[in-house]
């Protein structure tokens, strides 16, 4: 699984980190690396999980890097202090991110509200 390297290092890990974080031991983690062990189902899901995307991008399988199936958890977003808009990067204080998440609340609402008005097929 050469993806697992690459994806442990886009977010800083070594591999004991990694190995605390997910509850597998740091010489499985380096073995799955080099391509020396195959991980099982579980163990699998777990790193799947983690990363967030599919086990067939981990087992290099498929290209999309983010699972489509795994929604995006607005509280996580909204726990970063920087963002990227329109190629630049904005650095957000508390009232920019209550401002933020006051507006896509209220997106959100509406949506909910238009959804309810479509007619059932």
């Amino acid at each position: 699984m050469k993806r697992l390297r690459m994806l442990r290092e886009k977010k800083q890990l070594t591999q004991s980190q990694l190995g605390k974080l997910t509850d597998i031991s740091p010489s499985a983690i380096g073995m799955y690396e080099q391509g020396r062990r195959e991980a099982n189902h579980e163990t699998l899901l777990k790193l799947a999980n983690f990363f967030n995307v599919s086990t067939d991008y981990l087992l290099g399988r498929d290209n999309a890097t983010e699972s489509a199936k795994t929604p995006k958890d607005l509280a996580k977003f909204l726990e970063n202090t920087e963002v990227m808009f329109d190629g630049e990067v904005h650095h957000l204080d508390e009232e920019d991110k209550q401002k933020l998440k006051n507006a896509l609340e209220f997106v959100f609402w509406q949506a909910k509200e238009k959804n309810k008005r479509k007619p059932k097929k």
